[in-house]
């Protein structure tokens, strides 16, 4: 593994529920540094957002949770590593896509959803402990879907590295360029560049900028159900608590929470 610290323990296991809970009971038992990785080949109760399960066929597709201790972000910051994270997969699935044309484009679903074209590739599940005044420790759970070609026909739009491209990935190659692409964006993160314009509410920074541009239907107006009623809309930005910002055609201005808004077709 050709990264410093993220995936150089990784823990294995052939079966378990959920990679973050495994890993989350593990914790309260042992110690593990920092980039600490659990995997596993088949997970039979895979969360997701909104209280979603995710889907993983055994031995086709990357499902697992990294440890990081982002000890250096405040609690209000926390959205900021559910950016560099986003970036960091989002990255990874672009640089498998790159030998190929019409494939379609990666994009961040906001918050963390990977999506090609109009399809749901990966899934992000951050479970963050915070301490006093600052995160303690962040189990970030990534479910990417590579080699797969059937899907339940409960998930509404789910897609796989190998039925846009045609091509079979080697699940050891793609984790370790995964690790890398992580590890990147967590250290332009965690450097003082990153963090001090948050506290200081200057300029954005490149992860903020990178976010925005990367995030699926930016500036886009598309059809949102916003508390209940249809909108039609743009996001125009994210703000720093990490609600999505929609502006409508009557130019009213919209912070949603994630509960509070949905994707419309």
């Amino acid at each position: 593994m050709n990264t410093l610290f993220v995936g150089q323990n990784i823990i294995r296991v052939e079966q378990t529920d959920s990679t973050n809970s495994h890993l989350t009971r593990l914790l309260e038992n042992e110690k593990f540094p920092e980039g600490a990785m659990l995997i596993t080949q088949k997970q039979v109760q895979g969360r997701g957002q909104r209280g979603a399960t995710w889907e993983s066929e055994p031995n086709q597709n990357l499902t697992l949770s990294i440890l990081l201790q982002p000890t250096f972000l405040l609690p209000d910051e926390q959205f900021q590593l559910n950016k560099a994270i986003s970036l960091g997969v989002m990255e990874m699935i672009s640089n498998s896509l790159s030998f190929g044309e019409g494939w379609g484009e990666a994009k961040i679903k906001w918050p963390n959803d990977i999506y090609i074209s109009n399809k749901k590739v990966a899934g992000i599940l951050i479970e963050n402990s915070v301490s006093g005044k600052k995160l303690q420790q962040s189990i970030i759970g990534i479910g990417i879907n590579v080699n797969q070609e059937k899907f339940s026909a409960k998930l509404p739009n789910p897609t796989a590295l190998k039925l846009v491209t045609g091509k079979e990935f080697d699940l050891g190659e793609c984790l370790e360029q995964l690790c890398s692409c992580i590890e990147s964006r967590y250290l332009q993160l965690r450097s003082p560049s990153s963090v001090l314009p948050i506290r200081e509410e200057a300029k954005q920074t490149a992860i903020d900028s990178d976010y925005l541009k990367s995030l699926y239907r930016f500036s886009e107006w598309a059809s949102y159900k916003f508390k209940g009623e249809i909108v039609e809309a743009k996001i125009t930005g994210v703000t720093k608590l990490g609600k999505l910002v929609l502006e409508t055609k009557k130019e009213k201005i919209l912070e949603c929470d994630f509960k509070e808004v949905e994707f419309c077709k």
